[in-house]
This record gives structure tokens, C-alpha cells and sequence, in this order.
């Protein structure tokens, strides 16, 4: 079975623990969250010693973090954080608050399947897609909902980030949306 993760840096976490699984047949799915950035990089570490073969983390991590990560990763681990489009950062930049979180992931699903993570410092709503079609009503919805931000794993190209951005602001064009599947 494949294994997958989305780790979260949430500044002030009080609640612990801020995690989900979901297993679709094909891929066990896990999404957490934890105050600092080496908390979240041991939890990263501690995954990938339990054979995750793919890590994506949020928009609070960089280039130097993965780098850290794949030096003792073993070959073909993949691990990316949700970069952003120049005016999406602009967008990001410009937020009071970051507490309605959305995330988008592929997954073995018919339907949109919804998971939501709920501690007062953030609520994180994390919904498995099938397709790029499902990404964009999601999305659309998500938006609807006022999300602060969205993030997109790593299976989303430029040509879909962009589709997703689009829904998004047809909805709210103030959203921003950072994906793991691209490089800025």
C-alpha cells in the first residue's frame, strides 16, 4: 500500500492529537498538524522511516526543509511544500488571519469524501477528489464556505492549480491558493 502525508505547521496548537487517516485501498491518506516547524519535520521524519513515500507540507515550509527531509529519505520519496503563484503570495501577504483552512488531495474516491480538523486556533477542512472536475467544485465550494486559504497536494500541475485558482475566484478572488505540485 502506497502511504501519503500532509503536515501542517499550526502556530499555538492546543489540541493534539490534530490528525485524520483515510485509507482508500490503494493509498493510506494522513493529514496532522503541530505548533513548529521541527515538530512538524520529526513527525515528517518518523513517517518517512514508516515508508510514506510521499510528503507534502504547507505553505510554512520551504526548500530548505525538504532538502533536510530527502538527504535521509530513501530514493523515490517524494516531498514537496505548497508553493504560490505571485499573486496568490500577494494574496496570502495580505490575510489578518489563517484559520478556515481548505486542502484538496487526490484520492480513490467515487464522490468528494470531507474530513474536518477543528481547534480554536485553526479548522482544517480536508476533502479527497477523484479528478480535476471534482478539484473545481470543491474548490468553489470551499470558497463559499470563506476559507482563509487553500492548499493542493502534489498531484496538482500548473495547468490544474491555475483551473483551481480560477474556481476559487469566481467565487472569492481574495482566497489564495498555494499547491505542492508546482514550483515558483
Amino acid at each position: 500500500m502506497n502511504k501519503y502525508a500532509f503536515i501542517q505547521n499550526v502556530p499555538g496548537l492546543s489540541v493534539q492529537p490534530y490528525e485524520l487517516s483515510f485509507d482508500d485501498g490503494e493509498w493510506l491518506s494522513h493529514v496532522a498538524g503541530f505548533d513548529g516547524i521541527d515538530k512538524c519535520m520529526d513527525y515528517a521524519k518518523k513517517l518517512i522511516a514508516d515508508g510514506y513515500s510521499m510528503i507534502n507540507f504547507c505553505g510554512d515550509f520551504g526548500p530548505e526543509q525538504v532538502a533536510e527531509l530527502k538527504k535521509d529519505a530513501p530514493e523515490g520519496t517524494e516531498i514537496r511544500f505548497a508553493a504560490y503563484l505571485p499573486e496568490e503570495e500577494d494574496k496570502l501577504n495580505a490575510l489578518d488571519q489563517y484559520i478556515q483552512y481548505g486542502q484538496i488531495i487526490f484520492g480513490g474516491v467515487d464522490e468528494p469524501k470531507r474530513f474536518d480538523l477543528d481547534a480554536p486556533e485553526m479548522v482544517t477542512h480536508t476533502v479527497f477528489i477523484k479528478d480535476l472536475d471534482q478539484a473545481v467544485e470543491t474548490a468553489k465550494k470551499l470558497a463559499a464556505e470563506g476559507m482563509d486559504g487553500i492548499e493542493l497536494c502534489g498531484s496538482f500541475d500548473l495547468d490544474m492549480t491555475k483551473a483551481v485558482i480560477a474556481a476559487v475566484e469566481s467565487v472569492n478572488p481574495k482566497i489564495p491558493v498555494g499547491s505542492n505540485g508546482i514550483d515558483v
